[in-house]
């Protein structure tokens, strides 16, 4: 169950880890997180249209692996609760 809870944890924390890319100058865009909070698609088009795209890509590599560390945990942490329930029966 450890285990479970600790991905579950890190997936959903990876999840709202805020993302930037920079510029070619080196000034940093912020990509908001990997559910996209924290993004302002019209200031970044005024910096550059192309980070757009760029911002939305690098939420979806995140996401991409995110999500399943999440989901993984929490079947992990619920079937490590009915094994748990199982032998606390007999």
């Amino acid at each position: 169950m450890v285990i479970g809870l600790a991905f579950l944890l890190a997936g959903l924390l990876i999840m709202f880890v805020p993302m930037s890319s920079d510029t070619p100058g080196g000034s940093p865009v912020s990509c908001g997180n990997a559910l996209g909070i924290g993004f302002d698609q019209v200031e970044v088009e005024k910096i550059d249209p192309t980070f757009v795209g760029i911002c939305e890509r690098l939420r979806n590599e995140r996401m991409g692996w995110a999500l399943p560390m999440a989901i993984g945990g929490g079947v992990l942490l619920a079937a490590g609760g009915l094994v748990g329930r199982r032998r606390s029966r007999h």
